[in-house]
């Protein structure tokens, strides 16, 4: 029950938002099903972050997969969806491209590829770029020395722009959140809007003052409250066909957060914080 007694099935009729700050949609997919799955579970918001829906070597190619990514936003906003889009050249995407041409080559058309990005963050069809940032499996140092600098040149072309940022990078311990924030920092990239993807205790434990997002895990939750509360609740759902649910299902959001409230693990005020006062103070409105 709420604290007037009404019941948490009623979550929509209190104005109560459910943001899911890691969604994504493939046109493979369920794509505006899945959405309807999260919106019946009781969420309303979803920051659709763009992924790779296959190989590109070119520029034109990269913004055809963008606009697909736009396409899927309207579906999912016709879904009964608020939604705020994100996208950028994922990091690995820099390794890859480094697979067939030369490294400075490959770093050339991957800043391309964000400058496309940052002109809609500009034209406001983006809210800012995602997912940007390393590798999280072992590269040779050379290719790590190039995806830091690709990071910290998408940055600087973010905060032009004014827009946030989604970092996916190696597993967030302390020291890597500090790395995370010195890049940052160095880009003169405001730190509140840069978001650590797939956060986890060390990203919680020493956020060096990025937004942290974690796994929307009960494990997570509580380990986030216990440190303050200074976070945001993601799926990472892929709406991959070959991956059923992964990485979370499209209705894990809602379902974990008003469990949550139900048991007392979440306040009123903090799922507030949660889902309303970081996502906003992070990406703006959703449309």
């Amino acid at each position: 029950m709420w604290s007037d007694g009404s019941p948490l099935g009623g979550c929509r009729c209190r104005g109560v938002e459910i943001t899911d700050n890691h969604f994504h949609l493939d046109p493979r997919g369920l794509r505006e099903a899945a959405v309807r799955q999260f919106v019946r579970a009781g969420g309303t918001r979803l920051v659709l972050v763009h992924k790779p829906y296959g190989a590109w070597r070119t520029s034109a190619d990269f913004q055809a997969q963008v606009s697909t990514t736009l396409r899927l936003a309207t579906e999912a906003r016709e879904a009964g969806a608020a939604v705020a889009v994100v996208a950028a050249p994922h990091p690995v995407e820099l390794v890859r491209l480094a697979e067939t041409q030369p490294l400075a080559t490959a770093e050339e058309l991957y800043l391309k590829a964000v400058d496309h990005c940052a002109a809609l963050v500009g034209e406001g069809e983006l809210v800012g770029l995602g997912e940007i940032g390393r590798p999280h499996f072992a590269v040779a140092p050379e290719v790590r020395a190039a995806a830091d600098r690709t990071l910290r040149g998408a940055l600087e072309r973010g905060r032009e722009a004014g827009g946030a940022a989604v970092l996916h990078t190696e597993s967030a311990t302390p020291e890597v959140m500090a790395e995370l924030a010195e890049i940052a920092t160095a880009a003169r990239f405001p730190l509140d809007r840069l978001v650590k993807h797939y956060g986890g205790p060390g990203a919680l434990a020493a956020p060096a003052g990025l937004t942290v997002s974690l796994l929307a895990s009960r494990t997570n939750i509580r380990a986030g409250v216990a440190a303050g509360g200074e976070f945001m609740l993601e799926t990472d759902y892929l709406d991959d066909p070959g991956r059923p649910g992964a990485v979370m299902g499209p209705k894990t959001v809602p379902r974990r957060t008003l469990a949550a409230l139900a048991d007392g693990t979440l306040s009123e005020s903090a799922a507030h914080r949660i889902h309303v006062e970081l996502p906003q103070r992070v990406y703006g409105p959703f449309a």
